[in-house]
């Protein structure tokens, strides 16, 4: 993400930050849920059969991401400008996240685990945010097998 919408990203975020917490990483990306117990053949072929329509609930606008050292929170674009808002659309504990796989290609898909839910986050990094997915990666000490 550009360091300009970082900057703008961490600057609106702060007054919603505790005690003692600070931001590590950001980025924009589309926010999906996924099933971590379903087959990845049977989501290929849903997709398959649905003609691509259908495909892990995915959804069309991005989201403005930021990990802070106690949560990850995601964070609502303003509907006109596109700029992070301090309306939280969703948040995770720290302690509660893991990184359950991470893609590299045309876009950097990470998925992340929820302890304790049988669902988990894929945040997919379309092509010119792709440094986002890098930074999340590298704040929850990712290291690729």
């Amino acid at each position: 993400m550009r360091q300009k919408l970082h900057d703008m990203a961490v600057t609106v975020a702060t007054p919603l930050f505790g005690p003692g917490e600070r931001a590590e990483a950001t980025g924009r990306a589309r926010v999906g849920r996924v099933s971590l117990a379903r087959n990845a053949a049977l989501a290929a072929a849903s997709l398959l059969l649905s003609g691509g329509t259908v495909g892990m609930y995915q959804q069309k606008k991005s989201f403005y991401i930021l990990l802070t050292n106690q949560r990850l929170l995601v964070l609502e674009p303003h509907w006109l400008t596109g700029r992070p808002t301090t309306q939280i659309v969703g948040e995770v504990p720290r302690q509660a996240l893991a990184i359950a796989e991470a893609k590299r290609g045309f876009m950097a898909t990470v998925t992340l685990a929820i302890a304790g839910e049988g669902q988990g986050l894929r945040l997919s990094y379309p092509a010119m945010d792709k440094e986002g997915a890098d930074n999340l990666l590298r704040a929850l000490q990712y290291t690729a097998v």
